[in-house]
């Protein structure tokens, strides 16, 4: 059968073809730090091997590509000449095997520069106007381990890398269990992306991460952020959390009251958390002049229909007007008031943090680990993570260059 002949080669559809997810994602990638970490030895005699360009390029497509094995990687770079060259090989160059993509990861799980590029990368993005920073959600996730599970009585009680056994709640209530890590994650209310984030062993508790998330934030960035409320659920219901919140890094914990089995409620609050009168009725919100708010009676203010009016609180015909500090408890204490409009709106925020970890196992392939031990773990859960924030660069870069046409 006759077939004509292609007037043109390959390489000139490679260029006028349009760009592709993957491409687009390498080309925002910051390679910087990576090459100076790893220069190429040109002295040195015989084969120079592969750049680790190439080789982080590689395992970046593997997570957006959401390739499952190392195995089925390298074949796809053997078999498939557009995605090989997307990575950085020109057609007839050799590709890397699975030994030399293992050994490149042990070789990143032993610095931190894929954490330290993708800290360069939210520099950038926050330059970009893609991350706001004001409000910032925290929650943790299920990250199952690569290893073969154990008996609890056979986990090392002295090894902190070791995965361990947790278990939570689903979003539809359900217990869940499994083996391995959790994925400690503060993300950027607005646009979704982690600012920081920390892997452990399944049997850490989320509370107990909450602050090392926040001061690594601090750390990493310079106080370059200054988040004004950090949004949690109710599993991080921690007195100690809210005044270190409030005290140290001056901003307002958004959680919700987790009372564990109390009966009757403290004096002067609700089972919402809120402030009442003597009536019971809750405080109405009268300002907030630098962490000392003015509390209003709920009677005059039309909000309830109290029995004994406002003269049960005072003679003065405004009614009852008072004042507390954030400072005294900011746990019940809150600026805005638990149970308002504002309140809700903020605490609604938090379910950001729950799409950033769907969008990072369903697209960039972060629940699905195919190495042992947790520094390793840490490498491909970088991997996701700047993979995921240079879609959004790609993405942020395209919107504006359509704007400005």
């Amino acid at each position: 059968m006759y077939r004509q002949q292609s007037l043109i080669t390959l390489d000139q559809f490679y260029e006028i073809k349009p760009l592709t997810k993957l491409e687009a994602i390498l080309s925002f990638v910051d390679y910087s730090l990576l090459e100076k970490a790893f220069p190429i030895d040109y002295h040195r005699r015989g084969p120079k091997g592969y750049s680790k360009k190439q080789l982080l390029s590689v395992l970046l497509a593997m997570q957006t590509e959401q390739i499952v094995t190392l195995k089925a990687l390298v074949q796809k770079l053997k078999t498939e000449p557009m995605f090989k060259r997307n990575c950085g090989f020109d057609y007839l160059d050799n590709t890397p095997s699975e030994a030399t993509l293992n050994r490149f990861i042990t070789q990143l799980s032993n610095t931190n520069i894929l954490e330290r590029t993708y800290r360069r990368m939210i520099h950038k993005a926050k330059a970009l106007g893609l991350i706001d920073g004001t409000n910032v959600a925290i929650d943790a996730s299920k990250i199952t381990a690569y290893e073969h599970a154990v008996p609890k009585k056979y986990i090392p009680a002295d090894d902190p890398h070791f995965p361990n056994w947790g278990g939570k709640l689903d979003t539809n209530g359900n217990f869940i269990k499994w083996f391995g890590w959790k994925m400690h994650a503060l993300v950027d209310t607005i646009s979704g992306i982690p600012l920081s984030y920390i892997i452990t062993p399944a049997n850490i508790a989320d509370v107990d991460m909450a602050e090392p998330l926040i001061k690594k934030l601090m750390e990493d960035y310079d106080n370059s952020f200054a988040p004004k409320y950090y949004i949690m659920d109710a599993g991080y219901d921690k007195p100690d959390l809210y005044r270190s919140i409030h005290a140290t890094y001056h901003a307002q914990a958004i959680i919700p009251i987790n009372w564990r089995n109390t009966k009757v409620a403290p004096e002067g609050i609700n089972f919402d958390g809120q402030l009442v009168c003597s009536m019971n009725y809750p405080y109405v919100y009268g300002g907030n002049d630098n962490g000392t708010i003015r509390i209003l009676c709920p009677h005059v203010c039309g909000k309830c229909n109290c029995v004994m009016g406002s003269a049960w609180c005072t003679n003065a015909k405004s009614g009852y007007v008072g004042k507390v500090k954030i400072k005294d408890d900011p746990r019940f204490i809150t600026a805005p008031f638990r149970g308002t409009e504002a309140y809700e709106k903020l605490y609604n925020q938090r379910t950001s943090v729950e799409r950033t970890f769907g969008d990072l196992k369903d697209n960039y392939a972060l629940d699905n680990l195919r190495v042992a031990k947790m520094n390793r773990a840490k490498v491909f859960m970088d991997l996701s993570c700047i993979s995921m924030l240079a879609s959004r660069l790609a993405a942020t870069e395209k919107a504006r260059h359509k704007s400005a046409a």
